[in-house]
This record gives C-alpha cells, structure tokens and sequence, in this order.
C-alpha cells in the first residue's frame, strides 16, 4: 500500500468513526428518549471530533500527492500552502478545501465553532423540544449566535435589525438552521457533506492506487 493509499484509509476510517457515534447516540435515544447527560454530551463531542478529523486527514493527502514532502506532525494548511508556493504548485483540492472553510456558514465553520466550544470553554447551549415523547429533538447553539447577539449589543441601538433580522439573511440562514436543526439530524446532514467532500476533492487528487 502506498502512503498515499495509507492516508485516504485513514480519512476514510475518521468518515466511519463518526458514524459509528452518531448511530450509537440514535440507538440510545430509540430505547432512552432524548437525553442531556454526560453519555450524550461525551458521543456530540466524539462526533465532531472525528467529523473534523476528516479535514486534517485531507490535508494529509494532499501533502503526498503533490509531493510536498512534509512529515506528518507538521502538515498544516499555511504549512502547506506555502510549500506549494516554493514549489509554483497550484492545489485545486487545497483551494477548495480552503473556500469551504472560510465560509462563516458553511457546515465545516459551524461544526468546528462547536467543537473548539466543547473543547476549550463550555459545553454548546442545547435545548430539548419536550412534547412528552419518546425521541424528542435536542437542539445545539452555533456559538456564532452568541456572539452576534454581542455586536448587536454594543451597537447600542444604532442599527434596526434585530438577531433574528441578522440570522435571516441568506450568508447566515445556514447558522440559524443549524441550531433549529435536532442535533442528530444535523450531524447525519454533516456527515453526507463530510462524505461528498472526501469525493470531491479526490476527484482533484486522481491515482492514489499508482501513486
């Protein structure tokens, strides 16, 4: 097998160990009803965890088809772009990658605010839409929410919109449906776009059988 080969295994095996989470946390619900402990809270975590995993698997694989020799520990998206540059390489896979993550809505941006939030500061904001049945939807906050609700708190009232005028238009109607979304939902709408990015940006990245 060769590394390349070896690296698309391992974005592959992050793609199936989020899966593995998000049908555990489904199964549970089905038996349990929804829930807000620390089972729930640990597999939300694990989820995002390897969802985004798949991100820093990519690059993994963009570092050895375009041969720009970095060891693993220190393939990283500046790292490699600016070995790109040394070498006059031009990744379409890596600019890809990069539009997708500088979208302030895109479903990689919302899951890694929600993911640095689990990390380094609190557990996301949830709420249970409680209907007295089996399976109700849990709802997660994009942190992004609160921090709108900031500026337009120190605008101190100089602009008329409101956070729900804010969250209405198209470039952030991604952040509000995302946190009106059950979590469950959510991470499966996730795990899809995961999926169909891995594709697409092998598509960019042809051969790894003969690389």
């Amino acid at each position: 097998m060769t590394k390349l080969n070896a690296a698309r295994e391992r974005t592959d095996a992050k793609l199936r160990y989020a899966l593995i989470h998000l049908d555990e946390m489904r199964q549970r619900r089905l038996v349990c009803g929804s829930e807000v402990g620390n089972w729930e809270r640990a597999h939300q975590e694990s989820f995002l965890f390897h969802l985004l995993g798949v991100r820093d698997a990519l690059l993994q694989e963009i570092n050895l088809f375009h041969g720009c020799g970095l060891v693993p520990e220190a393939v990283r998206k500046g790292e490699l772009l600016k070995r790109l540059a040394e070498m006059d390489v031009q990744s379409r896979s890596l600019r890809a990658l990069s539009r997708l993550e500088g979208m302030e809505s895109s479903w990689m941006s919302i899951a890694r605010r929600m993911r640095d939030v689990f990390t380094h500061q609190k557990a996301i904001p949830r709420k249970i839409l409680v209907d007295r049945e089996r399976g109700d939807p849990v709802f997660l906050r994009d942190p992004m929410i609160d921090q709108l609700k900031l500026r337009l708190t120190d605008a101190n009232g100089t602009t008329p919109e409101t956070l729900e005028d804010v969250l209405a238009k198209p470039e952030r109607r991604a952040i509000r449906d995302a946190s009106e979304t059950d979590c469950h939902e959510l991470f499966a709408q996730w795990h899809g776009k995961a999926t169909k990015l891995v594709a697409n940006l092998r598509d960019k990245m042809p051969g790894a059988e003969n690389a």
